[in-house]
């Protein structure tokens, strides 16, 4: 493997920033650009583009990743089973309080008292007194009748607006029928799984169940890299079975768009926290989304609200924060990443080891081997009673960087791989930079030789630095069984 040290590395990352691409940030230079100022896992939202514009996207991160030596992650985004209106006479209604409507089937109709939608089963799954919520929430009904024949609800406005053809409807605490992968969506994952995408984000779900069908549907493709899952949390049903959910899956989203129609507004920072801390816990890395710095989709500075809100998920524990219709279709996707990155960096100085807890449960699939385990406990505790400037470990599949990753220790770590898949899979990982090298399977001494050239060139290594080292011996085929502290000459 050639070693490529081309990319003119920051100062090491703890919390990740995650851009989604779109028409603003397609091109390859503009790639470029978001990687240098700090992305480091793109999304692809698959609800919009064709197949053959995001081949074209992946071929270019894949390419410039290697260019630049710097491992560049990106998370396919499945649609799911998302529910709209459908086309409403006029293209639009307003919804005055208390007044009446009646959804009937179909995608299509001339009265304006009567409501479609895209949702097929729509009319069987909805009971009287279910709520019914248009254009993100702003506009609430509620079903008042369900006539014997089956053919239509009828619903009273109780919160007033303005709804549009093709708007989201949500329906908050409704059993729906539809399964959580689409026909769409399970093309979609079969086309993820042809471009080596590191993880596929799983919409709406539900239960964890939703993990499970989603595990299988990938199992049918027979992936030689398996793409991990990330479990987009935007229902309210997926608040209530969120622990099952961390057993089963590889990471979670906090998607608070949905999620903060599908409950009462005022409870969503509260479950925000509460999923982040859960996620803590059971070593699953947790990434918060939707509107960090929405008011960037239009001008090229955030609010003081949004900072806040960035650098308040970054202190609750997030492992990334990600930007959307920021980077999407924003007026410029480079000021709002170089302004993530500033606000993340700032809420980093005050992130301490007072941070990090004890893991009271934890999903066990994420674990590496107990004399691993205990080693890089050990070096955490080493590095920082050392007041070390960094943790280097090698690793095949993550699971000795994720176990560092978890710790949540001051001191940053750089995770050593041979494997592609892996490097930029730990692209999510909180505090822990991979880089790609084939020096993995050499000795202690090589090992350190890298990276101490590496961390000099790059500027946070220097004479006198200290680095504490997991790595194994010859002696024990049972893991990462050393623990190592160098000084830097």
């Amino acid at each position: 493997m050639t070693e490529k040290i081309q990319y003119e590395e920051q100062p090491l990352v703890k919390t990740k920033i995650i851009a989604t691409v779109g028409p603003a940030s397609d091109s390859r230079d503009m790639l470029r650009r978001l990687i240098i100022a700090g992305v480091d896992l793109f999304r692809l939202n698959f609800a919009h583009g064709t197949h053959d514009w995001l081949s074209g996207i992946v071929n270019n991160i894949h390419e410039l990743s290697d260019e630049m030596g710097k491992p560049v992650g990106i998370l396919g985004d499945l649609s799911g089973p998302k529910i709209r209106l459908g086309v409403l006479p006029g293209d639009e209604i307003t919804c005055r309080h208390d007044m009446r409507f009646r959804f009937i089937r179909g995608i299509e109709t001339n009265n304006p008292q009567e409501l479609t939608c895209t949702y097929e089963p729509l009319i069987e799954d909805l009971r009287v007194g279910d709520p019914v919520l248009l254009t993100d929430g702003m506009v609430a009904m509620r079903v008042v009748e369900k006539p014997d024949d089956g053919q239509s609800v009828v619903c009273i406005v109780e919160r007033e607006g303005i709804i549009r053809s093709k708007q989201g409807v949500n329906l908050p605490g409704v059993q729906l029928s539809t399964p959580s992968l689409t026909e769409k969506d399970i093309k979609d994952l079969a086309w993820a799984v042809e471009h080596s995408l590191d993880y596929v984000g799983l919409s709406f779900v539900r239960s964890a169940d939703d993990i499970t069908h989603l595990n299988e549907e990938i199992d049918k493709l027979e992936p030689e890299n398996r793409p991990h899952i990330v479990a987009k949390i935007e229902k309210i049903e997926a608040v209530s079975d969120i622990e099952q959910i961390l057993k089963l899956t590889d990471a979670v989203m906090v998607a608070r768009g949905d999620l903060g129609v599908e409950v009462d507004i005022e409870r969503v920072p509260i479950i925000q926290k509460r999923i982040i801390h859960l996620c803590n816990q059971y070593r699953v890395p947790v990434i918060t989304a939707t509107q960090m710095l929405d008011s960037m989709q239009f001008n090229t500075f955030p609010t003081r609200a949004e900072a806040s809100d960035v650098a308040n998920a970054v202190l609750d524990g997030s492992d990334a924060v990600m930007l959307s219709g920021e980077t999407a279709v924003g007026v410029s996707p480079l000021s709002a990443v170089e302004m993530m990155s500033r606000i993340v960096r700032e809420a980093a100085r005050i992130l301490s080891s007072s941070l990090h807890s004890e893991e009271t449960t934890s999903n066990r699939r994420l674990h590496a081997r107990e004399v691993t385990e205990a080693v890089t406990l050990g070096a955490g505790i080493t590095a920082e009673k050392l007041d070390a400037d960094l943790m280097v470990t090698c690793t095949h599949e993550g699971k000795t960087a994720m176990a560092l990753s978890k710790q949540r220790r001051a001191v940053p770590t750089v995770a050593l791989t041979d494997r592609r898949a892996t490097a930029r899979r730990i692209t999510l990982y909180w505090g822990v930079t991979s880089l790609l090298t084939d020096v993995v399977d050499k000795s202690p001494q090589e090992i350190l030789k890298y990276i101490a050239n590496y961390g000099k060139k790059n500027g946070f290594l220097s004479q006198g630095s200290q680095i504490v080292l997991i790595s194994g011996t010859d002696w024990s085929s049972l893991g990462h069984d050393m623990l190592l502290v160098h000084e830097v000459k």
